[in-house]
């Protein structure tokens, strides 16, 4: 907990926390970032639950890079963000709840690739499944956690500026 009083008084930290504009333009990098994640996400889980069957997997490849870019433009906004209160994020059930959804979001996508992946036909024998084909079921059961896990880390994200205590003395 030192550390975390430590980085709280950093003149970053005070800075963060207390200009008009410092957190305002963090937490815009981290809501792109989040929509390049979570979007490109529902997109790909939309299509393994069935929409668009006419896109071929392999249409997504592309996408992904761009929600990796997502992915760490998110992961820097939030530990920039964490570091203007991390005693008070700690302490917020709110935040504990969204890292948490963050960490099985990823898992969730993780699984949904494996699956996927075992059912991919090798390259140079038409590497996709044709869209007549139907998805695996565990395909489409971790599709609809993806999107559950999504949907409740924006809940919990949007909720920690509602709960989180106030600031230190």
């Amino acid at each position: 907990m030192n550390f975390l009083a430590w980085l709280e008084q950093t003149d970053f930290s005070v800075w963060l926390r207390e200009s008009d504009w410092g957190h305002p333009i963090v937490l815009c990098f981290h809501a792109v970032g989040m929509g390049l994640v979570v979007g490109i996400s529902f997109m790909f889980c939309a299509r393994v639950l069935g929409y668009s069957r006419k896109i071929p997997l392999d249409a997504f490849d592309r996408l992904f890079h761009l929600a990796w870019f997502g992915f760490w433009m998110n992961a820097v906004s939030g530990v920039v963000l964490f570091s203007g209160s991390p005693r008070r994020l700690l302490e917020t059930p709110a935040f504990v709840i969204k890292m948490v959804l963050i960490a099985a979001a990823g898992f969730s996508l993780w699984l949904l690739a494996r699956t996927l992946q075992g059912v991919m036909k090798p390259a140079g024998a038409s590497a996709r499944l044709s869209e007549l084909e139907a998805m695996p079921a565990g395909a489409r059961v971790a599709a609809a956690f993806t999107v559950l896990f999504w949907i409740g880390t924006i809940v919990a994200g949007r909720l920690i500026a509602y709960t989180i205590g106030p600031p230190p003395i």
